[in-house]
């Protein structure tokens, strides 16, 4: 496989969902890594997201534990890609579509934001769901990323947890009602 990208609009998702917390010193630690919201790239590098939504997360909820940083800054991310025009579209066809759906068209819809992910969804006999994600840094930003994402289709209390995670990706079981 090429290099792992994630796509500019990602990380103008990340600006908008860090709004006031920008600070001129916060644009200083972005840049410093690479990224510079005002010239944005195309795309960056996994490694550099990954920098990236954890300094976003740390600004957001700077006295939190990293999983429940990770888990707000997931949540965030959805509602801030939602306002994008890419964002736009595919919170619009999830609404349509359900969280079942949208959770078997998951590859796609993640494929947005990256050139990496690969999903592989399995129904289990009590109307739960395992969703296998690769190259997952983050289990808990998934997490708020999926658990959103059912909330937005149309699930009503959703819950997500991350039941597995290695070097090739991280398995979520995903349920609501």
């Amino acid at each position: 496989m090429d290099e792992a990208l994630v796509f500019g609009p990602t990380f103008e998702a990340l600006a908008r969902a860090l709004s006031l917390r920008l600070t001129p010193e916060a644009t200083v630690q972005f840049k410093a890594m690479g990224v510079d919201f005002e010239r944005l790239l195309p795309a960056y590098p996994f490694e550099t997201w990954v920098k990236a939504m954890d300094l976003g997360s740390q600004l957001v909820m700077p006295n939190a534990s990293e999983k429940e940083r990770h888990l707000a800054m997931g949540r965030r991310m959805v509602d801030s890609y939602g306002e994008s025009l890419v964002g736009k579209a595919l919170l619009t066809a999830i609404r349509v579509i359900g969280p079942r759906r949208m959770l078997e068209r998951m590859a796609r819809n993640l494929r947005t934001a990256n050139n990496y992910t690969e999903t592989k969804v399995t129904a289990g006999a009590d109307g739960s769901y395992e969703l296998w994600c690769s190259k997952v840094a983050s289990t808990a930003f998934y997490c708020g990323m999926l658990r959103r994402g059912v909330e937005l289709a149309g699930g009503k209390s959703p819950t997500v947890e991350s039941t597995a995670h290695d070097g090739s990706g991280a398995t979520f079981l995903i349920r609501w009602t």
